[in-house]
């Protein structure tokens, strides 16, 4: 054999990471149709004002800091100062594998009445042996001045 095969191999190793990688060669979570179609289901129902179907795509762990109706009441008023969403946008994302499953860091932006923003940062878990991704983690903070 003339030529070795480990610098192949380490080639090949290469593009198939590289293929499962986005433009800036980090992990492509969005690729899971899954995770984002969890994150607009709230904000579907958030832009219907059905906070009972918002509420219904959390994690029941969730709420084991802060019950459901204040979670529902934290929502209602930054509805009422902002308004509606409008739209949003993935701005972030980022994966973890664990050994209990996936975790999936989301960053959305939203849009609201008078190009009112809202950052949302979401923490999502597709557990190991399971179909359902949960989402374990939800934070909201207002849009700063001079941010993309």
């Amino acid at each position: 054999m003339k030529y070795p095969i480990y610098p192949l191999l380490f080639v090949g190793l290469l593009l198939l990471f590289l293929s499962a990688c986005d433009e800036k060669g980090k992990p492509n979570a969005a690729s899971n149709p899954a995770v984002g179609e969890k994150a607009s289901a709230i904000f579907r129902a958030l832009q219907a004002e059905d906070y009972d179907a918002a509420l219904a795509q959390y994690d029941e762990g969730f709420f084991k800091t802060q019950s459901p109706q204040v979670w529902r009441d934290k929502l209602e008023a930054l509805q009422a100062e902002r308004g509606s969403p409008r739209e949003w946008h993935l701005r972030r994302s980022q994966t973890d594998t664990r050994v209990s499953g996936i975790f999936f860091l989301h960053e959305y932006t939203t849009v609201h009445d008078g190009y009112k923003r809202l950052h949302h940062l979401m923490t999502f878990l597709w557990p190991v042996n399971e179909k359902e991704i949960r989402l374990l983690g939800h934070k909201i903070t207002p849009w700063q001045v001079g941010e993309e």
